[in-house]
């Protein structure tokens, strides 16, 4: 089962996925990563019935989307999937869960009150730094970018041990 994009953001299903990843890398399924929206019917079909009908939508908690992206005899297999979870500590979650990432793209990761800007669209506070510093050495290649086709900035160590003074 090819990963063709594991994503960070905090809104999950939104335009930028399906406008602007879906029609460049052309998944047949999208993965929702989140435990809390999987385990709500009624949210999971409002993120479901905003993806195409031509491609297929899980919305999994964590645990049930290793399974299904680690099993060669799972549904996902053969297909190209996007990944999507909205932090980095799920993502480090999953990781440390035996979930092969060689890349992660951060998408959008907005305000909340406690966090400070890493970038235009990145904001974070010390659990995310944390998590994405954890990402970075255990050798995955962090990214940010919203759309293909954007600028994308490398999320590396230098980079992260800067905000960390900011904080």
């Amino acid at each position: 089962m090819p990963l063709v994009l594991a994503r960070i953001d905090d809104r999950f299903i939104h335009g930028q996925v399906i406008v602007g990843w879906s029609r460049k890398l052309r998944p047949d399924r999208i993965i929702l990563c989140n435990d809390r929206i999987a385990a709500d019917p009624w949210q999971s079909r409002v993120y479901a019935s905003s993806v195409p009908p031509e491609m297929q939508v899980s919305v999994l908690d964590r645990e049930a989307t290793v399974r299904l992206l680690s099993d060669d005899n799972g549904a996902a297999n053969g297909e190209d999937v996007i990944l999507l979870v909205g932090s980095p500590a799920d993502m480090r979650d999953l990781h440390d869960r035996g979930l092969a990432l060689g890349e992660v793209n951060v998408g959008g990761m907005h305000y909340v009150k406690g966090k400070s800007e890493l970038l235009e669209f990145v904001y974070v506070d010390r659990g995310d730094l944390n998590a994405m510093r954890a990402l970075d050495e255990q050798g995955v290649r962090l990214s940010a970018q919203t759309v293909p086709g954007g600028r994308a900035v490398m999320l590396d160590a230098d980079l992260l041990a800067n905000m960390e003074q900011v904080l």
